[in-house]
């Protein structure tokens, strides 16, 4: 048995390309002569069409799908970081075809999924049929699943070779399985039927619609009369003129439950004697009990969907609304929204390092359960039982850096002293506080008890103590030497050291983006939530922007003018003195602190870089002597400096674009915040760290050849396409050692003094000459 596509194929050829015309124009085939394959017809029920006949029904669908359609899907790795601009996410959350928005196509969607728990979505994968999806169409015709193996042998998932889209023009088109995304409530007995929640509310959306019937009818017919006046035997006329009379003082709203005038009681013909006789009319006790069993039926109904009955009843209290809201999204909703999901993974990112989630994180009603979660949490914390690390562990924190997390909150409170006299504008920032004054570690016990055995024996023996062996401390192979002879490395093992820096200080500069970004974007997004403060603050950035676009220029910088930590490939806004204090980006961005944290996350980096390099001369090399110490500690202050001001430069000249941009919205003006971040997580993370990882390891190397008595350095260029040409030049020029290098204006390769297109990512070496060498 072929596959369908093979069969499609051979029927028609090349398919016509264009969206939905694709699938519109292909030529229709015949099921039962797909080469004896079997079909499982699925199809709508024809009842559940008229769902929105009951109210009940109806708000219950609408409710799920509308809610569902307002989560965002995204794309992320198996580490839990989102893929941002994916192409699966665009599809879903932005536009999914040129005839529908996204948020129709999912309410579409979760319609379907509602009332014939499944739907089939066409994905156009292009000619080929296999290709990247370009957009998705819901179907609306019934379709046929075609198997490659008989019903009753009970075909399962992993036997279906394609569709067929029966239209309802008699045509059938048929479609591969790739290019169909089949989404669908399983049923527990059969692989490839769904469960619908409208089947299990049908029956009590026929007794609501009996009802409802039996009470129009009861309206349209006037109703029930309260009772019946028996008026005895009468010729007929003077029966019509009682009846006339009777009527003209009982017609009208306002005769409403009055009484009926009879001519004689049932069974009572003329001459039986009877007199005037008054029987009242009243709704029997199961008259009343199928009147009363609607409000059953709605219940039953909301039940099957699985809304509770507070969600949707009129006149609950606002904490029971609350609550329902809550179970709704929790019980309900979001195991829908992870099925929906699993089958997206499945089909459209079938790669184990993408995998499909629904967002929920902006859902309101699920924040109070994290709420719960977070004051345990803290209680906890505060009762000094979990350490900080695991309080912020349970709330999906990562751990504080330096491990000052590791202890409760008593002796974690005790590391930090308050600052005097700090300047804030802000009382709401918590990173006014400063927290770089930390107590020194606890000392070292196997030393403490060394010093205790060797007084004990001083004082036992009167004799100098024996030494005490200690804990050997293990060797850094980056630091291993034969001895202490200074010389210089070869080329092979300095490329080696650059490669293994860069990478440690891309990591390094990607986590410092990662923090700015999530605490930028989320002071941005709390500015937002505020109204008249964002307005005031918006209308601030826009005001001053068109002030200042006849003054200032946006353009990347000029690698000539700046230092290599001060370059980025995004535009960068130059003007007069004293410009850049009036765009407000203190109020997203804390210059004073992210320069403090920016040194804490770059400084172990630094620092490898710095003892890779001196030790590559000798092994004698010490981080803290004090002319080293401080070295590092003015370059690491000085590059946390610089990345931090290029960072607040680039955000404060976004925010002048958008300012001087007409119409831009919110989320716009979002996306620009952002793409900073990105910028600081590919380009500029990559420039920083290749750049410092050649200049803190030359540094530090002609440091120690310094100390170790070179006197004079040789240039070696890295001979490729991307060399630059004055480098190029420099290879092989020897200066003495305290020189700069005039062709590349560099006292070593990557030098941080040196104008940016002198330094940045240099991948060039030095070499040394001793005293005993010349």
């Amino acid at each position: 048995m072929g596959r369908l596509r093979d069969v499609a194929d051979a029927l028609f050829g090349r398919r016509a390309v264009g969206g939905l015309d694709t699938l519109r124009d292909r030529r229709p085939i015949t099921v039962a002569s797909i080469g004896g394959q079997q079909s499982l017809t699925l199809d709508l029920d024809a009842e559940a069409r008229g769902y929105a006949h009951s109210a009940v029904a109806y708000r219950c669908v609408e409710a799920i799908a509308s809610n569902c359609a307002s989560v965002p899907l995204t794309v992320h790795r198996p580490d839990g970081e989102v893929i941002d601009g994916h192409p699966v996410e665009r599809l879903f959350n932005k536009r999914p075809s040129r005839l529908m928005n996204a948020r129709v196509f999912k309410s579409i969607v979760f319609q379907q999924l509602e009332l014939a728990g499944q739907s089939f979505v066409w994905l156009d994968r292009g000619e080929t049929g296999t290709g990247p999806v370009t957009e998705m169409h819901p179907v609306f015709d019934p379709v046929d699943v075609i198997v490659s193996k008989p019903l009753a042998q009970r075909p399962s998932v992993a036997d279906v070779i394609g569709f067929v889209v029966r239209r309802l023009d008699g045509q059938q088109v048929p479609v591969l399985p790739e290019e169909m995304l089949w989404l669908r409530y399983p049923a527990p007995f059969d692989p490839l039927l769904a469960l619908a929640p409208w089947k299990a509310a049908r029956h009590a959306v026929d007794m609501d619609a009996y009802a409802r019937e039996w009470q129009r009818s009861s309206y349209a017919n006037g109703a029930t009369p309260k009772g019946v006046v028996y008026l005895g035997p009468m010729e007929d006329q003077e029966f019509a003129a009682t009846k006339a009379a009777w009527r003209a003082s009982m017609q009208g709203p306002e005769g409403a439950g009055k009484n009926l005038l009879v001519r004689s009681a049932p069974g009572a013909g003329p001459g039986s004697g009877r007199g005037i006789e008054y029987v009242r009319v009243q709704l029997t006790p199961e008259e009343m009990d199928y009147l009363e069993s609607r409000m059953a039926n709605s219940a039953e109904v909301m039940l099957a969907f699985g809304v509770p009955h507070d969600y949707l009843a009129a006149g609950t209290t606002y904490e029971n609304r609350a609550a329902a809201k809550a179970t709704l999204w929790s019980d309900t909703l979001k195991p829908k929204l992870e099925i929906v999901a699993s089958d997206v993974d499945r089909l459209l990112l079938p790669s184990d390092s993408e995998e499909a989630a629904f967002d929920l994180s902006g859902v309101d009603a699920l924040q109070e359960g994290q709420d719960s979660k977070a004051n345990r949490a803290r209680a906890a914390m505060y009762a000094d039982i979990t350490t900080v690390d695991e309080a912020r562990g349970t709330l999906g924190l990562d751990p504080l850096p330096g491990g000052i997390g590791q202890m409760t909150l008593t002796p974690y409170r005790a590391q930090f002293a308050p600052v005097q006299g700090t300047p804030s504008g802000d009382e709401a920032r918590s990173w006014d506080a400063d927290f770089s004054r930390l107590l020194a570690p606890p000392p070292d016990l196997d030393a403490v008890v060394s010093r205790a055995v060797e007084g004990a024996l001083v004082r036992l023996l009167g004799t100098v103590a024996p030494q005490v062996a200690a804990r050997p401390t293990p060797a850094r192979l980056e630091l291993t030497r034969a001895d202490d002879a200074p010389s210089s490395p070869s080329v092979a093992e300095i490329r080696a050291a650059y490669d293994d820096l860069e990478a440690a200080g891309r990591a390094a500069v990607r986590r410092l983006a990662r923090e700015q970004r999530e605490r930028v974007l989320r002071d941005f997004d709390r500015l937002m939530a505020k109204p008249q403060r964002s307005a005031e603050w918006l209308a601030s950035v826009q005001a001053e922007a068109r002030a200042l676009a006849d003054e200032v220029v946006l353009e990347p910088p000029d690698p000539e003018q700046v230092p290599a930590a001060r370059l980025t490939d995004m535009d960068v806004a130059t003007g007069p003195a004293g410009w850049e204090e009036r765009i407000r980006v203190r109020d997203l961005f804390d210059g004073r602190y992210w320069r403090r944290r920016t040194g804490e996350l770059l400084r172990p980096f630094v620092e490898r870089a710095f003892r890779r390099g001196g030790a590559s001369i000798t092994a004698s090399f010490d981080l803290d002597e004090p002319a080293v110490a401080d070295m590092l500690r003015d370059r690491i202050d000085e590059l946390a400096g610089q990345v931090t001001a290029t960072t607040e430069q680039v955000l404060r000249s976004q925010l002048l674009a958008a300012g001087i941009a007409d119409g831009e919205s919110i989320p716009e003006l979002r996306a620009r915040l952002q793409a900073v971040f990105t910028n600081l997580s590919d380009f500029r993370a990559t420039m920083i760290a290749r750049t410092e990882s050649v200049g803190g390891y030359n540094a530090a190397a002609v440091h120690a050849a310094l100390e170790a008595g070179a006197v004079r350095k040789t240039w070696l260029a890295t001979d490729d396409a991307r060399t630059r040409p004055t480098h190029r030049s420099a290879n092989g020029k020897t200066v003495p050692l305290n020189r700069t290098f005039p062709l590349t204006q560099s006292r070593w390769p990557a030098d941080p003094a040196a104008p940016a297109a002198q330094s940045i990512q240099c991948r060039c070496a030095l070499t040394f000459q001793f005293d005993e060498e010349s």
